[in-house]
C-alpha cells in the first residue's frame, strides 16, 4: 500500500506539528526588554513580539485569606490564567487579513489541542509577589516550530534545496558579492503583520508567496521577519552581508496583506538568480512603522 495516498498530507503534517510540540516544547528566551525596532502587537489577553517571535502573557491572583492552602492556591491559580491569556493571544494571530488563527483552528480539534499544549508548555519568564501574597506569574512561548507547523497554510510544501546555475552574462562584476537576502521597506504603508504576506508587482507578478517557500524554513523562522527600523533590519542575520532593499509602494488586497512594489525592482530582482535561494529559505524582512 502506498502510504503517502492512503494518508491525507494534511493529517501528516498535523501530527508532525504535535510530535514537535510534545518533544521538543518551544525554547522560552527572555523577551522582556525588546529592542526599540521591534514590532509588537499588543492584544487584551497579551503581545505578540513579530521580531523575535515571542508570544507573551501574564496571569494574577490573590489570596482569599492568610491559609496555607490558599497560599498554594494563588501561584497555581495566577499560572491558569497566564496560560488562558497565552492561548487566547495566540489564537487573535492573524494568518492573513480575513482569517485569524482562531478562525482556522475552529475547523480541527488536533489543531485546537495543538494551540492549548502550546499555551500549557509556555515557560515562565516572570513572577511578582507582593506583601499581601498576591502573584502576577508572566509566561512566553515562541511561534517558531510546532505553532507554525500547525497554522501555516496548506499551500506551502516542502521545496528541495536549490543550487541556481549562474549566468554569466548576470553575475555581479568583480568585488560585488551576490545578494544575500531581501528587505522590504514598507514605512508608511500600514502593513498590519501577518504569518502568510504576499509581495507582488505593480502589474500583479507575485514575487513572494507560498510558491517560493520551502516549509522547513517557513516553520523553523517564519515566512518573513517584520522589524520597525531599518537600521535595525539591515544588520539582522536573517538577510545576510548583502541584502536587497526595495521601496513599497502601497498594500492592496484582501486576503492576504499585499505588499506592492515598483515595476523596476520587480525587472531587477527577476534578474537576481540567487532570489530562487534567499526567497527559498525565507530570508526576507519588512520593515513597518
Amino acid at each position: 500500500m502506498d502510504i503517502k495516498n492512503s494518508i491525507p498530507i494534511k493529517f501528516l503534517r498535523l501530527l508532525a506539528a504535535l510530535i514537535l510540540l510534545y518533544i521538543f516544547p518551544p525554547d522560552c528566551p527572555a523577551d522582556q526588554n525588546p529592542l526599540a525596532g521591534d514590532c509588537i502587537t499588543k492584544f487584551e489577553a497579551g503581545t505578540v513580539n513579530w521580531t523575535t517571535g515571542m508570544i507573551t502573557a501574564s496571569g494574577k491572583a490573590s489570596p482569599a485569606d492568610q491559609s496555607p492552602e490558599s497560599k498554594e492556591w494563588v501561584t497555581l491559580s495566577a499560572k491558569a490564567e497566564a496560560v488562558k491569556n497565552i492561548l487566547a493571544t495566540l489564537k487573535q494571530i492573524k494568518i492573513n487579513n480575513e482569517l485569524t488563527v482562531n478562525d482556522y483552528a475552529s475547523q480541527s480539534t488536533v489543531i485546537l489541542a495543538g494551540l492549548e499544549k502550546t499555551a500549557r508548555d509556555a515557560g515562565v519568564s516572570k513572577q511578582v509577589y507582593t506583601s499581601a501574597l498576591a502573584a502576577e506569574i508572566t509566561l512566553e512561548t515562541s511561534m517558531f516550530g510546532g505553532f507554525l507547523q500547525l497554522v501555516l497554510p496548506e499551500e506551502i510544501r516542502q521545496i528541495p534545496k536549490i543550487n541556481p546555475e549562474i549566468n554569466p552574462k548576470i553575475v555581479p562584476g568583480i568585488g560585488k558579492s551576490l545578494y544575500s537576502g531581501l528587505v522590504i521597506d514598507a514605512r508608511g504603508l500600514g502593513i498590519e503583520p501577518v504569518l502568510d504576506p504576499v509581495i507582488v508587482s505593480e502589474q500583479g507578478h507575485e514575487i513572494y508567496s507560498s510558491v517560493f517557500i520551502s516549509r522547513e524554513f517557513a516553520v523553523q523562522s517564519g515566512i518573513c521577519k517584520y522589524v520597525c527600523n531599518l537600521d535595525q533590519a539591515l544588520q539582522d542575520k536573517r538577510i545576510g552581508d548583502n541584502p536587497m532593499v526595495l521601496k513599497g509602494l502601497r498594500k492592496e488586497g484582501s486576503k492576504n496583506a499585499t505588499l506592492v512594489i515598483s515595476m523596476s525592482d520587480y525587472l531587477v530582482l527577476e534578474k537576481t538568480t540567487e532570489r530562487h535561494t534567499f526567497l527559498n529559505e525565507c530570508r526576507v524582512i519588512i520593515v513597518r512603522d
